[in-house]
């Protein structure tokens, strides 16, 4: 279980460097990429850099080895 948490939590913030990423290019690009503004890429990415920083303090909870 805690290895699944864990990996989980990876996932969930790779997921969020990505949309971060093409947040920052979707602003150089003139404010929209892929017919969406830049805050469409911001605000779902920090609710998947917020479930992967839970998922990681569920690891530290985590009795079982």
């Amino acid at each position: 279980m805690k290895n699944t948490l864990k990996l989980l939590a990876w996932i969930s913030g790779a997921i969020a460097m990505v949309m971060m990423l093409l947040g920052i290019i979707a602003v150089f690009a003139g404010g929209i990429l892929m017919n969406h503004m830049w805050s469409n890429y911001f605000y779902p990415a920090y609710n998947f850099l917020l479930l992967g920083i839970f998922l990681f303090i569920a690891t530290l909870i985590d009795k079982k080895e």
